[in-house]
Formats: structure tokens, sequence, C-alpha cells
């Protein structure tokens, strides 16, 4: 009764128990899987489909799309759905927010390692587990395998660093397994998982045992996912590896993007930067650039993904910095600074900022609710599967400028079966050079206000559709698109060559008579 609380494991505990209910809290208000995740619902049903051995290609959207994705969330998914009869979209509601909470225990027991105090890592972890960018991409219905390659990245990172600071046959084999894990699960922590693992060798394996490791896991990666990969390339060869990589834009514009900040996420990460300069500072006089290499190399050769491979680096360099922050306040110094927490003004200080973060993530997870498939558009969807007939083909104007967070732009072809001309999903597989271009003209359908533009943009880009779709805002919502919808619903209404065959409170079909 008169012991101490153990201050590292209470927040760890802390880090566990709101890191859990921030990820899980989006599924289980909203009861349909978040935002994106449409394709590999199909793909899912294609593995099942044909018993379990990876297709040629995909059914989503009938658009040629090689099965050359990591497909190992999609076993994991086909598997449980096989156990639980209907359960497949309950799989992709749930599942990511599971496999990305357990990311947060895999995330401490890699800072231990990195930052080699408990209390430094447990404060890291805090950081990390409430921070939007550890959960808000990985909780989504496309989390099914973005999940799976972060805890599985986390894990490869924890074992590697033992294994070059410590060589043992275990942290060998488990380096492999959880490589092999990351290759078959992501292609973009694949890329992370070679990138990290080269730098950790640089900084702490250089020696004829670290090289020998080096080469056995390189070989060993290979190996175990080689089923995968050796299948995706007799069947594809590399193109669609090649065109997939083209889709993360490497310009000025983009790496600006990245350290400026200029959104609500960018400014309520704040804090964290603040404290993750002040650990950068003692990396800097420690002589200790580990963690800011990491970081500028995982943003440098992937602006689009490398934020949250960046993270890991922000919230061990958070923990330092709080760390050394308390010491600083309390007056206690950084060798005094667990006696420092007995401090009531430390106590509340820390309160107050773990408070935020939660308060922060609470933020993310409200959109998280607003960004997925609501009861009106379900309706539509399965109207379209009952009356429209197979293989007929749709525009679907819905007032999103950024398809990847447009979740009836990807749904819609999974669920309905039908082939949307406007859905950009699963296209970077297949577009090449021409991927940034046609998002572009994806981009100017959708600020189309009336049939004259709709007819010029189909005729302009040979998008010979049969049926349009048009969302209508609720009356809340105004000005930009929210105006230029209501506009072409009303224009739509008016046209001689489009009959109105559906109408709700929240969406229009059309069928274009040609």
């Amino acid at each position: 009764m008169n012991r101490k609380p153990d201050l590292p494991s209470l927040l760890l505990f802390t880090a566990l128990l709101f890191g859990i209910i921030v990820r899980f809290y989006p599924a289980a208000a909203n009861g349909f899987p978040l935002n994106d995740g449409g394709m590999f619902f199909s793909m899912v049903q294609d593995l099942k489909a044909n018993g379990f051995r990876l297709p040629h290609f995909t059914t989503y959207n009938q658009a040629g799309i090689s099965f050359a994705y990591p497909p190992f969330g999609f076993y994991a998914a086909a598997l449980l759905s096989a156990l639980v009869p209907d359960s497949d979209l309950s799989i992709f509601l749930y599942l990511p927010a599971f496999i990305n909470s357990l990311s947060i225990l895999a995330f401490y027991l890699f800072a231990k390692e990195m930052l080699k105090s408990r209390l430094n890592a447990s404060l890291a972890t805090v950081i990390y587990a409430l921070s939007a960018r550890a959960f808000v991409w990985q909780v989504m219905g496309g989390g099914i395998t973005r999940a799976f390659g972060m805890l599985f990245l986390l894990m490869m990172l924890w074992q590697a660093v033992q294994l070059f600071k410590n060589y043992h046959h275990k942290h060998l084999l488990l380096t492999i397994l959880f490589g092999a894990g990351t290759v078959i699960s992501h292609p973009q922590t694949a890329l992370h998982a070679a990138v990290g693992g080269l730098l950790l060798f640089v900084f702490f394996g250089r020696s004829q045992r670290g090289s020998i490791s080096a080469l056995l896991v390189g070989a060993g990666v290979a190996l175990l996912s080689a089923p995968w990969w050796a299948t995706a390339f007799s069947r594809h060869g590399i193109t669609p590896f090649l065109s997939a990589g083209q889709s993360s834009q490497r310009t000025v514009e983009a790496y600006l993007a990245v350290i400026r900040f200029d959104g609500l996420g960018d400014f309520i990460f704040l804090p964290t930067f603040l404290l993750a300069s002040i650990g950068i500072y003692l990396s800097i006089r420690q002589k200790d650039f580990f963690l800011l290499a990491w970081a500028a190399l995982a943003l440098g050769i992937d602006p689009r993904g490398g934020e949250g491979i960046a993270l890991l680096s922000f919230a061990l360099l958070g923990g330092m910095g709080l760390v050394a922050f308390i010491g600083w306040f309390s007056r206690m110094g950084s060798t005094q600074v667990e006696g420092a927490f007995s401090k009531r003004e430390v106590q509340v200080v820390l309160t107050v900022l773990i408070g935020y973060f939660i308060f922060s993530a609470s933020i993310f997870d409200f959109q998280l609710i607003n960004t997925s498939l609501k009861s009106d558009d379900l309706n539509m969807i399965e109207w379209v599967k009952e009356n429209v007939d197979e293989g007929k083909t749709f525009a679907l104007a819905t007032g999103r400028e950024f398809s990847m967070t447009d979740p009836l732009q990807e749904w819609f072809p999974a669920l309905t079966g039908r082939k949307s001309l406007t859905t950009m999903q699963g296209l970077e597989w297949t577009l090449a050079g021409d991927f940034f271009p046609w998002y572009e003209q994806l981009i100017e359908f959708q600020k189309c206000a009336d049939m004259t533009c709709v007819e010029s943009w189909s005729a302009r880009n040979n998008v010979n559709y049969e049926y349009l779709i048009v969302l209508i805002p609720a009356e809340t919502e105004n000005g930009g698109l929210f105006d230029s919808l209501r506009s072409l619903g009303v224009s739509a209404r008016e046209s001689e060559s489009h009959m109105l065959v559906f109408e709700s409170e929240h969406a229009l079909v059309f069928e274009h008579k040609k």
C-alpha cells in the first residue's frame, strides 16, 4: 500500500487507454468503415472467390487493376470473414482500429530501446498514441493494410535496433519475420522499412557482425516475402509498381507543404513540434543524429506518406524534450526528473498537456465520423444495385475535390458492382505519369455548376457516362462546391438529355439519354 506508483507504467497505461479510445470511437459511433477501403473490400471478395489464391486482377470498378498489392491484410480479413459469416464490413470497421492499437505498444518497445529510459519512452508513447498522424489513416477502412504495415514496421525496427546493438540469433530471426510482414502488408511501409533498416545499420551496425546481419536480414526478408512478389512480378512485371511509385508528388510545392504550418492539423501538432525541438537541441548537443536523419530522409523520399514515419522520430524527440522541460520547470535537473513528478505544479502541467493531446485527437475523431457513408448514401447505393443493369457507367458529382477522402467515390463501385468513371482509387497502379493530370481533371469535374460544364468536360476527356449522380448538400452547407452541387442539380433537372430516375433529400440520379 505504501509503494510509490510506477510512473512509466502509469504513463504507458494512459497512452494505451486513451489511444485505444480515440481509435475505436469513430468506428463505434459511425457503424460503417471510415473513409476509404472500398477497393480493398472488393479485393478481399476476389480473394475468397478465387479459393484464397491470388487473382490476376481485381474486379474493383472494372478497371483492369492488377492484383499486385501486398496481400497480408486481405488474407487476414478474408480468413476472419470465413470464420465469422456476414462480418466483412465489420472487419473493415474494427480490425484496423485493433491493429493500430497494438502499434502503441509496439512503439513503446521501440522507444524503450532507442531512448534507454522507460520514462522517456512512456512520455514519447503518450505523444505518439494521441497524435492524429498515428491513427487517422490507420483506422480507416483502408487501414486494413496500412495498420498492419505500421505494426510490422515498428516491430521490425524494435528488433533491428537490438540486432545491431547487441547481436542475438533471436533478434535476427524476428527482424526477418517482421520485415517480411512489413513488405507483404503495405508498399509505403515496405519502402520505409528498407530506409529505416539501412539507417539503423549505418548508425549502429557498421561492423563485420553488423554487415553480415544486414545481408542476412535482406536475404531473409526477400525469401519469406517471395510467394507474393515473385507471383506479382511473374504476372505483371514491374510496371504496376513503377506506376504506383509515381503517385507521391516530389515537387517543390509538395516539399513546402510538409514544412509549412497551413492547416488545422499542423497547428494542433505545434506543441509536439516544440517539445521535439528541445529533443532536437539535445540530440545535436549529444552528437546523436539518427532521429534527425531518419525524419529528414522519410519526408525527402516520400512526401505523401513520410509524415506518418517522421512522426515516429518526432514522438521520440518529443519524449526527450518533455523530460528536459520538466527537469527545467521543476529546477531538479534531468538526473532527478522522476522526483519532479511528485510536485503539484509538474502534475498540473503534465495533466494539462495530456488533456490537450486527448482533445486534439478527439477533433480528428469527429472529422473521421463525418468522412464516411451515411444511411442516405447507402439507400441510394442499394437503389442503384437493384434498379440499374450491370455494366452501366456512372459519373459521381459529390463536391469533394480530394478523391482519397471521398467515401462515395471509392465505395460506390465496391457495393454496387457498377463502374464509376470519376473514381480515382486504384488508378495509381495503372496511370503512371497520367495519375496527377487525371486527378486535376476530376477536380475540374467536381467544380461544374451546370450541365454545359459537365458535357464539355465529358467530351474533352472522353468520359461517356450513362448515369449521373449529384449529391445534394444539407441546408447548413453553403459556399464553394456546395453551391455548385445545388446549381448542377437544378441544371440537370432542366436538361433535355438527362432524365431523373431517383430522388431523395440527399441525392439525385439521372439517366443520360443518348
